[in-house]
């Protein structure tokens, strides 16, 4: 796999994980849950700048999301949440988007060359991160 294949998952990862906090924060009831995942946003949107200079290096374009992506994730939410807004329900789609992204990280990082020793650093932080932000929503289960 290519660098400019890398970057564009590892941004699209980031940016679903925004996407999915996005559809999900508005029916967080929990003041310490909401503020918990608030602040993984913020890690995020971190990562997804970071990730922006990779794109510049080595000319990455048309990384954003379609709208359709976006608005699928939004309904998703909704039918998922619309009987249960618990602090389970709410920590348990944002473990299984983790998840989702983690499989995801973690194959980026199986199957690229490593000639980039900055870019495999970066994807093993963000695995650490994902991992991170697990474990900090299991208790709300």
């Amino acid at each position: 796999m290519s660098e400019k294949e890398i970057i564009l998952k590892m941004y699209q990862n980031v940016d679903m994980g925004i996407v999915g906090i996005d559809a999900v924060i508005h029916q967080v009831q929990n003041k310490k849950l909401r503020k918990l995942i608030q602040s993984q946003r913020k890690e995020y949107e971190l990562l997804k700048k970071n990730i922006k200079k990779f794109c510049k290096k080595y000319k990455v374009e048309d990384v954003e999301l379609g709208s359709f992506v976006k608005l699928n994730s939004n309904l998703m939410v909704g039918m998922k949440t619309f009987m249960d807004k618990s602090d389970n329900k709410i920590a348990k789609l944002m473990m299984e988007g983790t998840n989702k992204g983690l499989i995801q990280l973690q194959e980026l990082l199986n199957h690229y060359n490593k000639h980039d020793r900055r870019l495999v650093k970066y994807l093993e932080q963000m695995i650490e991160i994902e991992h991170k932000n697990n474990n900090e929503l299991k208790v709300y289960l």
